[in-house]
Formats: structure tokens, sequence, C-alpha cells
């Protein structure tokens, strides 16, 4: 059985400005099946928080209903991918706009009993627990130039749609969006920052229900010592399969 727990919260910057919250996210885990995925909004444009929320909601209705407890092959969750995408493009003609303007990024995950698959458009980050320590799916895709990314949204999206296939059991999932990267990441080492999710993971497992859970996890992340580290959007998806033993609260994780 797994247990999730995840929000979105909006930076101080589009706070300041009177922008929504251009990150969302949203998972379900149906009999042993989990699944999620995650969106980041491109900052410049005008309605990707719109584009965020398609891309997220088609993909986690599309592998729903398509699974049958094996692992999607490589066609597969291009054909979800590609269902998402054309919802964006579809909202960006109802709304009279190009598609730059719903931009954003994609992550996705789908996981069974001993497999999980991995897909990722542009930055953000996908942590799961590895053999001897937490790993990421990929490194994040900040394009050619400082501050650039990827989109779903682009032509050549399909050049950078990245997918990988793990064959063994995951107990722990992360997917976080690129305001959270700078504390889930060590980038002089390029490895995930395990002092980051020790605590998290601990907390999901043995905390109080969901609700109260949620609550607390977006108070972690729109809390004062966050907000002095990013001022962008912020999204952090967690999920475990509940073991038990493991006490703690967010407020004890620490970059």
């Amino acid at each position: 059985m797994w247990k999730l727990v995840y929000g979105s919260v909006r930076g101080t910057s589009h706070a300041r400005s009177g922008q929504p919250c251009q990150d969302y996210c949203t998972g379900r885990a149906v009999d042993s099946i989990m699944i999620a995925a995650c969106s980041d909004g491109a900052g410049s444009a005008s309605l990707s928080h719109l584009g965020s929320r398609l891309a997220v909601e088609c993909f986690v209705e599309a592998a729903t209903q398509s699974q049958d407890g094996s692992p999607p092959d490589r066609a597969t969750i291009e054909s979800w991918v590609e269902l998402s995408r054309r919802q964006v493009l579809d909202e960006a003609s109802a709304q009279g706009v190009i598609p730059r303007q719903l931009a954003c990024t994609f992550l996705g995950a789908i996981v069974g009993e001993d497999w999980a698959v991995f897909a990722q458009i542009g930055d953000g980050v996908i942590v799961f627990d590895g053999e001897s320590d937490y790993e990421m799916a990929f490194w994040p895709d900040n394009g050619e130039y400082a501050n650039a990314t990827r989109f779903l949204t682009d032509d050549d999206y399909l050049d950078h749609l990245r997918i990988e296939t793990v064959a063994r059991r995951i107990s722990d999932l992360a997917i976080l969006t690129d305001g959270m990267q700078t504390l889930a990441l060590d980038f002089a080492a390029a490895r995930v920052h395990r002092p980051f999710f020790t605590p998290l993971f601990q907390t999901v497992r043995n905390g109080p229900n969901v609700a109260t859970l949620q609550t607390s996890l977006l108070g972690f992340m729109d809390s004062k010592r966050i907000n002095d580290r990013t001022d962008d959007d912020k999204t952090l998806f967690l999920a475990t399969r509940m073991v038990p033993d493991v006490p703690s609260s967010l407020s004890d994780a620490t970059a």
C-alpha cells in the first residue's frame, strides 16, 4: 500500500507580482501501482499554470486507464506524453494564444511491485531509494543557457523526452520541480542530497493522516527558511510503501 503526500506553493516572486502558482502535481495509487506526475509552468508564459495542470492530469489519467500491472514500454510512455501535450496545445488554441504561452516541464513516474518507469522533459528531479543510497532518474535538463530548460510544448520535445526503466522494487519516491533543486541536490558532487530526503520519507511513513501531513508539507515549503533559499514556485511529491518504525516531523528536514 502506498501513502502519498504532495502539494505546490506559490513562490514569493509570484506572490509579489500577483501571478498564480505555475506548478502542479498529483498522483494516485491503484492496487499495487502508483502513478504520479509534476510540472513546472514557464515563468515567462502567461498561461503556463493551465499547461502544467492539464499535462499532469492527462498523463495520470491515461496511465491509470491503461495500467495492466506490467511496466509500460517506451512507445506507451511516449503515447501518454503525446496525449498530454495535445491537451495543452488544444487549450492554447481555445485560449487563442501560441503554445509557448502554456509552456511547462514534465516529470512522471509509474511504480509497480518490482519495477518503475520514469519520464522527464526539462528540469526538476525524480528521486527514489537505490540499493545503497537515494538515486535520481535524470539530472535536470537546463538546456543550453542559464535559467533555461526544455518544455513539453517545444516542437522537438520528443528529442528531449528521457525515459528510464528500473527493474527492481522501489519503496520511496520523490518528485520535485526546480524551485526545490538547490535543497535536494548536491550540485558539486552531482548527486542527491540525502539529508534533505531522509526525514521527509520518515515523516510520511510514520506521520498522522494524509491531510495533516499535506498541511505540514505546504507549510514547510512556504516557510521562511525555504523562501530565503528560493523565490520560485515549489512542488514536492512524496510517496512511500508503508513500513513501521520511523518517527520524525517535516520540520526536521534540513538542507
